[in-house]
């Protein structure tokens, strides 16, 4: 699940309430909650283990309280490599049974182990990116700046560019 796809989306409960998501909060690395605000703007709180189904509408149970130690998960953040070179904002967020997975910036993807979140997001060091452009008869395929991740590397070694997308990440 794309967390941008549960921003405004109505939730309703077992017991009448209900409203809209205007925040996903997270904690060590997992959804821990939705924000929501019905039509009051009153804000409560959903934690996740009360949620039921997330398709048209968020369904829980029942309302919750909000750990202290829980952070609100925006979008639009700055993003900067290990080097403090800006990559870009923070676009997405890819979700499996309430555990981050994957960071979006744009049409690059990063392992939720390989980032991480603040005011800003950092890229850890152990992460290669393309010095150059990849190419192969005369066409790119892969630009400078992409992240070296499983699932390039897959994409290289069936184009039979392996070792030259590999050795590209070297200065």
């Amino acid at each position: 699940m794309k967390i941008s796809q549960l921003f405004g989306k109505r939730a309703e409960g077992g017991a009448g309430r209900s409203g809209y998501v205007i925040s996903v909060n997270t904690s060590g690395g997992k959804i821990t909650g939705l924000t929501c605000a019905d039509e009051d703007e009153q804000e409560f709180y959903v934690p996740a283990k009360n949620i039921k189904s997330i398709k048209n509408t968020v369904c829980f149970t029942h309302g919750g309280e909000r750990a202290a130690d829980e952070g609100s998960l925006n979008l639009g953040k700055p993003v900067f490599d290990s080097e403090g070179c800006y990559i870009g904002r923070l676009t997405d967020v890819t979700a499996e049974k309430y555990l981050i997975t994957v960071m979006h910036v744009g049409n690059k993807k990063f392992s939720a182990d390989d980032v991480v979140c603040g005011d800003a997001v950092l890229v850890k060091s152990s992460v290669r990116f393309l010095k150059s452009d990849v190419k192969k008869n005369g066409r790119i395929i892969f630009r400078r700046g992409t992240p070296l991740t499983a699932e390039v590397i897959a994409k290289a070694q069936l184009a039979g560019e392996y070792v030259q997308t590999n050795l590209k990440t070297i200065r």
